[in-house]
């Protein structure tokens, strides 16, 4: 990861940055030398990490304690940024809710489509344009496993999520031609908060350490990773089921969360 600042530049800017895979990126990345925008909701927890990092890498931090899910996040990151360079956007937050849709708060699905799709595409549209200007510049899209085939019980989770997938792969293919890498990550379970806001288990998780490190191996290598064979497997057997047998699988993943 040593030449991530030559081929990307100095500064990454990284969402959901306080805590699990995202705090992980934001310590790996610092670790390699690069400076970093870090965006979550959480004040003292984004706080905190700066202050670990600066202190213990010798980079810049600057925290945007926001909530993605607000109408008009954007200019507070703009005006944060309007003199540097964001060389590597890390487009990571984004929650899960469980339960029958119809059942669901409407108004906490609108947050979790705000948070999981509407923030990465806005942010995408905002950086990327730069990047491909320069000629120069990563994306990395967090989507997941989920995002390969419908989960009842996760039904609009799962939904945000291939929407994540769909999105960085295509984006990859445009990018190309500009010297902008792509990558979609997709992770499984991992050892993160997101099985508490989901209300569910974690069952077979990954370390956020692995995750994040074979997201940067692969980064300008593939379009696409899945992290672990176990995940891998899982998603891969989606291409040979029937898509009603797929959803089945779906659904006994997710109920299999909720009860253990």
């Amino acid at each position: 990861m040593g030449d991530f600042a030559s081929r990307y530049g100095a500064w990454a800017l990284i969402t959901g940055s306080s805590s699990g895979i995202g705090e992980e990126f934001a310590r790996q990345l610092a670790k390699a030398g690069l400076s970093l925008v870090l965006v979550a909701r959480r004040k003292k927890r984004l706080k905190k990490l700066a202050a670990l990092l600066e202190n213990d890498h010798g980079v810049q931090v600057r925290v945007a304690p926001m909530d993605l899910a607000a109408d008009s996040f954007l200019p507070a990151i703009v005006s944060l940024t309007e003199d540097i360079e964001i060389g590597l956007l890390v487009n990571n937050a984004g929650f899960a809710i469980t339960g029958a849709l119809l059942d669901n708060q409407e108004a906490r699905e609108l947050e979790m489509l705000y948070v999981n799709c509407r923030a990465p595409l806005i942010l995408t549209k905002k950086f990327g344009s730069k990047m491909a200007k320069r000629r120069k510049g990563g994306i990395i899209m967090v989507s997941s496993i989920a995002g390969f085939g419908a989960m009842p019980q996760w039904t609009h989770y799962a939904a945000t999520k291939a929407y994540s997938l769909l999105l960085g792969e295509g984006l990859a293919h445009e990018l190309q031609k500009f010297g902008v890498d792509v990558l979609t990550l997709c992770p499984g379970s991992t050892s993160t908060e997101f099985h508490q806001v989901a209300g569910v288990h974690g069952g077979k998780s990954m370390s956020p350490v692995a995750v994040v490190a074979a997201a940067l191996r692969n980064l300008g290598k593939k379009t696409t990773h899945i992290p672990g064979f176990h995940n891998l497997l899982l998603a891969s057997t989606g291409r040979f089921l029937p898509r009603r047998l797929n959803t089945k699988k779906g659904a006994f993943i997710v109920n299999h969360l909720c009860n253990r």
